[in-house]
């Protein structure tokens, strides 16, 4: 009978974790789809000065090592610093600098973005933004949100998130009932996506 329990125990274990390992999968999967969706145009590759001016280029790196400070290659041979921009878009991700945010933590955090740069999770109505910071021993994301391409960037916060919806019954009603019991990244994702290919309804 121990052993009955014993091998049912295991069996359980396994079941939960490869059940895990799926639900992972196509969270990864999700996210990837989103990134390459949340491009400004896809296969384009450009970086966007400070002084409102875009330059294109076939091909744009992030280099960053031990001894090097990160920083952009363009074209293999053109060396691009972090502070002389306030966008860019690569074969990985579109990012924004976080002088453009309204407020949240300063960060110069550094894993698959230039230092102090936020990575674009969803593009729409609703633009949503990933950023890390040092937490502790390690690194945490922060969020940001933003309606259109042209409002102000915000830290998230439920409070404000709802703000933003407010006019979308449906994601409004997704986003209040699920917040509870959904990861954060994951709440946020899926309200922008409900948000941006619902049409408006009225909550008033």
């Amino acid at each position: 009978m121990k052993k009955y329990i014993l091998n049912l125990c295991i069996f359980s274990s396994v079941v939960i974790a490869l059940s895990s390992c799926a639900v992972n999968q196509a969270l990864v999967k999700q996210l990837q789809h989103e990134l390459k969706s949340s491009k400004e145009l896809p296969g384009s590759s450009f970086v966007t000065y400070k002084n409102g001016t875009t330059v294109y280029y076939s091909k744009l790196q992030l280099k960053k090592g031990i001894f090097t400070t990160p920083h952009l290659l363009a074209d293999d041979k053109i060396v691009i610093k972090s502070s002389e921009i306030i966008a860019y878009q690569n074969e990985a991700h579109y990012a924004i600098s976080q002088t453009l945010f309204v407020n949240g933590r300063k960060s110069f955090v550094s894993k698959e973005t230039l230092p102090g740069f936020a990575t674009r999770i969803v593009k729409g109505k609703l633009n949503v933004y990933s950023k890390p910071y040092f937490y502790g021993h390690g690194s945490v994301d922060e969020y940001f949100i933003q309606s259109n391409n042209d409002g102000k960037i915000y830290a998230y916060s439920p409070v404000q998130l709802k703000q933003l919806i407010q006019e979308n019954e449906t994601a409004l009603n997704y986003f209040i009932e699920a917040a509870s019991e959904t990861e954060t990244q994951n709440l946020i994702v899926q309200t922008a996506d409900i948000f941006n290919n619902q049409s408006v309804v009225s909550s008033k």
